[in-house]
């Protein structure tokens, strides 16, 4: 086989890995107030307002690439208001 038939295969796996899940997760009642953040459609995520380290406190509060969020599992995860 050659490279550029290698190199093509490792890049179609890596894009088919990406995907959301076709049905979202049941939320728990009081999920991500709307006053604070956003439930993503399929991952049960919430996406803080207040995009900032201290956007989210809880145990499995997450900041990467700016963003602040939690995953619908975190029980002590909240959204914090903008100062």
């Amino acid at each position: 086989m050659q490279p550029l038939s290698l190199i093509i295969l490792a890049t179609i796996g890596v894009a088919q890995g990406g995907y959301a899940p076709k049905e979202s997760p049941k939320l728990p009642d009081g999920f991500c107030p709307k006053e604070t953040g956003t439930a993503t459609a399929t991952t049960g995520e919430c996406m803080c307002d207040w995009q900032h380290k201290d956007g989210c406190v809880g145990s499995g509060c997450q900041y990467q690439y700016g963003l602040s969020f939690y995953h619908y599992s975190c029980k002590d995860c909240k959204c914090v208001a903008k100062p």
